[in-house]
């Protein structure tokens, strides 16, 4: 009995899958599992499993768990970049730096996991993909600084303040997750840093 319901489950999961989508859906599958079980705990045949998707599949999407985990991070970076966006187009007459920084360290809090992994060579290996996405995420670090800066500041200007807010970001991030997780990034800590970086910025 149960072992027909677990086939019947398995069927009814892959009849879900169509082509254009399976690579979203096990990503999406990778994303869940290592937010709650951790790296260890994915693989190619983890995924197959839980998503339901034939092994063969899986292996034409991602060629070996490194594969994988460069996918994840990659896609990290690119929601890392659509959150900075979303946030510095929707401050009004706000800082762009706050906006940007809230949703930087908003996004570890909601998603330490996976940001653990952006920043983790060790499991994903240096993937053009992945510097790829990082840069696109960063350029909206840029355009949030330059929100804030007076016209006339060199584009060169604005890149540095850019990456040195980028640097304090996730050396804050980095502290938080090593005292103890994301819980460490309470909403008090994420303001109070992000109000700490402003002022830095704007010191003459």
């Amino acid at each position: 009995m149960g072992t027909t319901a677990t086939t019947s489950a398995v069927l009814a999961r892959r009849r879900s899958y169509h082509v254009g989508n399976v690579r979203s859906q096990l990503s999406a599958a990778a994303s869940a599992l290592l937010e709650s079980e951790g790296v260890s705990a994915l693989s190619l045949r983890a995924i197959a499993r839980r998503t339901g998707v034939a092994l063969g599949t899986v292996y034409y999407h991602y060629a070996d768990k490194q594969a994988l985990l460069a996918g994840l991070a990659a896609e990290g970076f690119r929601d890392l970049a659509a959150a900075l966006r979303t946030a510095t187009d929707a401050r009004g007459d706000g800082s762009g730096i706050r906006a940007a920084g809230m949703a930087y360290l908003n996004f570890v809090r909601a998603r330490p996991a996976l940001y653990g992994l952006m920043y983790e060579p060790r499991e994903i290996g240096r993937r053009e993909e992945v510097e790829e996405a990082e840069n696109s995420a960063f350029a909206e670090m840029i355009r949030a600084a330059a929100e804030d800066l007076k016209q006339g500041t060199t584009p060169e200007s604005i890149r540095q303040v850019a990456q040195g807010i980028w640097a304090c970001a996730r050396g804050i991030a980095a502290l938080a997750l090593a005292r103890g997780g994301p819980g460490q990034l309470d909403g008090q800590t994420v303001r109070e840093a992000v109000q700490g970086l402003e002022t830095l910025v704007s010191r003459p």
